[in-house]
């Protein structure tokens, strides 16, 4: 005999894929006549964008381009300059289920670039970068209750749950003309970087109302001949409103905000002497609602009247979801080990690692940050230094979840200041994302084979001694005799389920 279903049941997202494939970046530059010839490389950079993906016929196909930009200092006048080439990939991945409203997680990771200078105006670069690749579902996992013809003994556990009511996922493009009127001139990019982070999400019946910053940050040249150099640091601000069917008001909300690809452009015009700057944007939004609540489910079953054996399964159940951001405060220094430092143009994270922890009861990130800081030496001559420096940050929201999805850490300022000629201090704020859960994995009955044809024959005893051992369960007594543990209980002085010392029991016949 099977359980009966009552149309109970909670539902999870299922991962359908969980990959990683290096992409490798072969680049081969030639500077155009008008560039001074190269005296010394600073920094070669590998930036992967997504344009596309598609999901079809069991193929994930992802199509992007990445960018190779090249820092260098040229031969004339010992001024910053930068050349840059992009490279198209394509990449398919095998998904064996293919399910209707699929969401589709795709993030990309620089791993190396290695630049070599076959002459001071060619350049020959060789770099790897890695394309994550996740595609999600929904899973339902049905509750069961006992049949009452049986009349079944049951030992029934609470446990919260969340249930995922909305998973649904967008993408939409931010697009802003930047006036920099009150900047230097723009003649040329060096290097650029975007950032995205959501400052409000509402959600009401069926849609999710979102609020967010885009950070731009810009090097450029003022003066191509002289060198001079100006920073751009903007932030655009943008809302969005997207549709989720099954949430609302009472939903727990999970939101992650990913950039999939940018552009930057000078827009030139004819009457002003400062161009502006076009910024396009492509945001990738993944929205997971959920709903907590109690659930009762059947930990062990059995027959007070015939011969009986239940079926049990595993379940993985989300007990609370806490959305994460909180902020963490990293100082750290940058030391030159020879030369001396003049003049800080610019000091950056290029990249910060993110990765979870839970350890002793407490959830906690870890990382690296990658400083990269471009200065000016005691000759006057432009500088790289890229410095790798460890953090921890023990999450403070987090309660007693013991799992961190969709972790992030970006830096968000960086402030600094020359300690001496050759060490410079920093400190930088990280912004720290993510959904905090606590997961248990719970084993419940999900049937009772009922033998009808081996009923439990009476002994003819009302009563039967028992001599429990300490700590022993009473709910295992009750079974292992075939009897009620109610019964068990009321023929007894007992206090709790499970005995704290040995004892005599009078065993109750049904």
């Amino acid at each position: 005999m099977e359980f009966n279903q009552e149309s109970r049941s909670f539902c999870m997202p299922k991962i359908l894929l969980d990959t990683v494939a290096e992409q490798l970046a072969d680049v081969d530059i030639t500077l155009p006549d008008y560039c001074p010839d190269i005296e010394k490389i600073l920094k070669c950079t590998l930036v992967p964008k997504i344009q596309s993906r598609s999901l079809s016929g069991g193929q994930l196909q992802i199509d992007g381009y990445c960018i190779v930009n090249v820092l260098y200092v040229e031969s004339i006048n010992r001024t910053i300059r930068c050349c840059e080439q992009s490279v198209n990939f394509t990449q398919s991945f095998t998904v064996k289920d293919t399910p209707d409203n699929p969401v589709i997680i795709t993030k990309t990771k620089s791993e190396y670039i290695n630049c070599r200078a076959l002459s001071p105006r060619r350049l020959v670069m060789h770099g790897a970068f890695s394309l994550y690749a996740k595609v999600f579902s929904t899973a339902c996992t049905e509750i069961y209750s006992p049949d009452e013809k049986f009349q079944l003994e049951t030992l029934r556990k609470n446990v919260s749950c969340a249930d995922l009511k909305s998973f649904c996922q967008e993408n939409f493009t931010v697009s802003e003309e930047i006036s920099v009127a009150d900047k230097p001139a723009i003649e040329t990019i060096l290097y650029s970087d975007v950032k995205v982070s959501i400052t409000d999400a509402k959600a009401v019946t069926g849609k999710l109302m979102m609020n967010g910053e885009i950070n731009l940050r810009m090097l450029y040249l003022t003066d191509v001949e002289t060198g001079v150099t100006a920073k751009l640091d903007y932030l655009l601000p943008f809302n969005q409103i997207i549709d989720c069917e099954g949430i609302d008001e009472n939903t727990i909300n999970c939101v992650d905000c990913n950039i999939m690809s940018y552009d930057i452009r000078l827009k030139n015009d004819m009457l002003s002497d400062k161009p502006a700057v076009v910024l396009d944007v492509k945001l990738c939004v993944t929205e997971e609602g959920y709903i907590i609540f109690d659930e009762e489910f059947i930990a062990d079953a059995y027959s007070v009247y015939y011969s009986s054996k239940p079926a049990f399964k595993q379940m993985l159940v989300t007990e609370e979801v806490v959305p994460i951001s909180e902020s963490h405060m990293e100082k750290t220094a940058i030391k030159v080990d020879d030369g001396k430092i003049s003049k800080v143009i610019d000091i950056y994270a290029e990249y910060v690692g993110a990765e979870p922890v839970f350890e002793d009861g407490e959830l906690s990130v870890n990382g690296k940050i990658n400083l990269c800081m471009l200065a000016m030496n005691s000759e006057n001559m432009p500088v790289f230094i890229e410095r790798f420096f460890d953090y921890s940050h023990k999450l403070s929201t987090a309660g007693e979840c013991n799992l961190l999805c969709g972790a992030e850490a970006r830096a968000v300022s960086i402030s600094y200041r020359l300690a001496d000629d050759n060490t410079v201090e920093i400190r930088c704020e990280l912004k720290i994302t993510g959904s905090a859960l606590k997961q248990e994995m719970i084993t419940a009955a999900n049937g009772v084979e009922v033998f009808e044809d081996l009923p439990i024959k009476s002994d003819g005893c009302a009563l039967t001694l028992y001599f429990a051992d300490k700590g022993e369960r009473l709910w295992d007594i009750a079974k292992s005799h075939s009897t009620r543990l109610d019964m068990l209980v009321n023929e007894n002085t007992t206090d709790g389920s499970v005995l704290s010392a040995p004892q005599m029991l009078l065993i109750p016949r049904i």
